[in-house]
């Protein structure tokens, strides 16, 4: 394959752990989510190479950006060609294109793996996962990039409470990266219960509270007063 460097999200060490996850599983994946591509040359371009080693499996991208979208679908062609053939871009916003996708699948279709770093709302990634969750069989597995940024604030917490779910954090870089397995088909009720009342009370946090109701103009405005550090913090930063 052409060696052409494209820009791309995940340093070193995340793009070994993504590829390693997807040649070293046990089940070799057939089909493969991606929530947020960016212009490929990260997790989306790993991924490929990684199925293509596999000589298996098939990759769909979600991007909701149109011109980062287009962007990404010329440098795939170009840096990927081969792999390209295992790739099925889609444009849109995460949870309407996961819904409008699983209709078009065959009744019981298996999400072996799922990758998950789109917006910067931890909101998105409960709903991505509830939505992929059915699909995952046992075994399967799922990795979330910013595990330790706004965007993934709420699902580790969340699916570490959840007893179906192996979950594992990786602090490699400032980010964080998540990785987990399935391994029953269902939580117990005890677990889910917990689950539930956790994200509850991280949804009831004053700070998320107002970004979900007051205009994000109000809210730029409100960050832009405080500290850097702090508004970093709230807005995009670390936990």
């Amino acid at each position: 394959m052409p060696n052409q460097p494209i820009e791309g999200q995940l340093n070193e060490a995340e793009r070994r752990l993504l590829t390693e996850a997807v040649t070293q599983a046990r089940e070799k994946p057939e089909n493969v989510i991606e929530v947020g591509t960016w212009l490929g040359g990260g997790s989306t371009l790993h991924i490929l190479r990684a199925l293509e080693k596999n000589e298996k499996g098939h990759l769909w991208g979600i991007e909701a950006d149109r011109s980062i979208y287009e962007k990404m679908l010329t440098n795939i062609r170009s840096a990927a060609p081969e792999a390209s053939k295992r790739f099925t871009p889609l444009f849109g916003f995460s949870q309407d294109v996961i819904r409008q996708w699983l209709s078009e699948q065959k009744s019981g279709i298996a999400v072996d793996f799922a990758f998950l770093d789109g917006g910067n709302n931890p909101g998105e990634q409960i709903e991505e996962f509830q939505l992929l969750d059915p699909q995952i069989p046992v075994g399967g597995q799922l990795m979330a990039h910013d595990a330790k940024m706004r965007k993934g604030k709420w699902l580790g917490p969340y699916l570490s409470r959840l007893d179906n779910w192996q979950v594992q954090f990786h602090d490699i870089s400032e980010y964080g990266l998540l990785s987990a397995r399935k391994i029953a088909p269902q939580p117990s009720r005890a677990s889910q219960r917990a689950a539930q009342w956790h994200l509850c009370k991280m949804r009831c946090n004053p700070a998320e509270v107002c970004a979900a109701v007051l205009p994000s103009s109000v809210c730029r405005f409100i960050l832009g007063l405080m500290p850097a550090r702090m508004s970093r913090r709230l807005s995009d930063g670390c936990k």
